[in-house]
């Protein structure tokens, strides 16, 4: 591991840690492990035995499922200053319900699974904070499984406005994670091909860019014009792309 300085410093530049007291901190820099994690490689594998409890010092991570590579579904990223694994470590024999897999180069603090209940029981600003990225990660969950009764192009937009109101994985209107068009299909559950046709369509009309597989809002009235629309859900194939949006033949 780091010096432990550089680490609290590390923590204490984060902004979902401005609340959280000097105290707090200390401790966790002192129960954590440093460790990188290079794009790519997974940290945890779904049903693995969970010993640790992980934050994310830079870069993100994929939170995903599947047995073979067409099977995977992408449940949600974690980026800098996030929690993932900590629902679990109240269980008695706590497993990892999904696998981590780092989106690019990245680094986490990995907490062992007493220390971390520790810190929840003796530091209520440290509890809060995990508290609002449970609530967070639950609502994440819940919107998506409302969002899967609409049009695919309704869900890309969502996906893409949403994770804009996330600092972890935004930087004003970029999302400062990379997203390729196969992370977006397994996000929102679709082709690979339909996520292609419409970033071009809205690329086209001045809506996004991207650049190096970061995409930047440019009219993000556009999009919610999209998710607002009300249609029906059809078939795939009875979707056709016209000047960014979704028209019904």
């Amino acid at each position: 591991m780091r010096e432990s300085f550089d680490v609290v410093k590390k923590i204490k530049s984060l902004e979902s840690f401005y609340s959280v007291s000097d105290a707090a901190i200390q401790v966790l820099a002192s129960r954590c492990r440093y460790v990188d994690v290079a794009k790519g490689c997974f940290l945890f594998h779904s049903n693995q035995c969970a010993e640790n409890v992980y934050f994310v010092l830079y870069g993100s991570f994929k939170l995903q499922d599947g047995e073979s590579l067409k099977d995977i579904v992408i449940y949600d990223f974690a980026g800098r200053g996030e929690f993932f694994g900590m629902i679990h470590s109240i269980l008695r024999v706590p497993t990892y319900p999904f696998s981590a897999v780092a989106n690019e180069d990245s680094a986490v603090l990995a907490v062992p699974l007493s220390d971390f209940n520790e810190l929840l029981t003796n530091h209520s600003d440290f509890c809060d904070l995990l508290q609002n990225q449970i609530a967070q990660r639950f609502n994440e969950i819940v919107h998506d499984r409302k969002m899967s009764r609409l049009m695919v192009s309704q869900k890309l937009a969502d996906f893409l406005l949403r994770t804009l109101k996330r600092p972890s994985l935004s930087c004003g209107a970029r999302i400062a994670i990379p997203l390729t068009r196969v992370d977006l299909a397994r996000k929102i559950v679709t082709q690979e091909e339909t996520v292609i046709r419409l970033l071009t369509a809205w690329t086209r009309d001045g809506w996004i860019t991207t650049c190096h597989k970061h995409i930047e809002v440019l009219d993000q009235a556009a999009l919610e014009k999209i998710i607002s629309e009300v249609v029906p859900k059809l078939a795939l194939g009875d979707v056709v792309l016209a000047r960014g949006q979704n028209r019904i033949r």
